[in-house]
């Protein structure tokens, strides 16, 4: 079984997310992806609570055969860091037998070297940098877990959470940029504003 991990805080869910797994799934040759919400991550901000973002995710991979929600980085305290190492070590419980691929987008490539216990995370999966630009990584050569990493292109979807999020607190349009139903989910519990269009 060859098998994609995708993390994040889908801060919302939106389409650019969609489409580069699919575009992953098709060039790796992947039988599933997971997609894991973080719980609180150590490096990160999030807006929405977790179980916001997991319904969210759920909604927006109905009709997905190929994508499944992981839910391992529920935080169970308010303070407490979820962290990529546990999670990755779960999923190596989880299915023992797959070979897995850790996919990242290339801005966390000089991000990684600030992640806990992160010279023990290439022993858990591949990692594959979506990238955008083939030249991109050459800036990253200096770097010593460069040699671990994988590089492969993926579309350039021109969407971001943090686009929508500001667009929502703004009161302006978010259509097209998520599926319906998740765009539905934030106006019905107001998420990210008091008001949406």
């Amino acid at each position: 079984m060859r098998l994609g991990i995708l993390g994040g805080t889908f801060d919302p869910i939106h389409f650019g997310h969609l489409k580069v797994a699919e575009s992953c799934l098709k060039k790796l040759n992947l039988n599933l992806i997971l997609f894991i919400p973080s719980g609180n991550p150590p490096l990160k901000k999030v807006s929405a609570d977790y179980i916001h973002r997991l319904k969210m995710l759920k909604l927006a991979l109905k009709g997905y055969t190929h994508f499944k929600v992981v839910e391992l980085e529920k935080k169970r305290f308010d303070n407490q860091p979820t962290y990529t190492y546990n999670t990755l070590k779960t999923i190596k419980k989880l299915y023992p037998k797959a070979y897995r691929f850790f996919l990242i987008g290339e801005d966390n490539v000089p991000e990684l070297k600030k992640w806990y216990r992160y010279k023990e995370l290439f022993k858990y999966a591949e990692f594959i940098v979506l990238t955008r630009n083939v030249n991109s990584k050459k800036s990253w050569t200096n770097l010593e877990y460069y040699d671990k990493l994988k590089f492969v292109n993926t579309p350039l979807i021109d969407i971001s959470s943090n686009t929508i999020r500001n667009n929502v607190m703004n009161n302006l349009p978010i259509k097209g940029l998520l599926p319906k139903n998740v765009e539905n989910y934030i106006k019905e519990n107001k998420l990210y504003s008091k008001l949406i269009n």
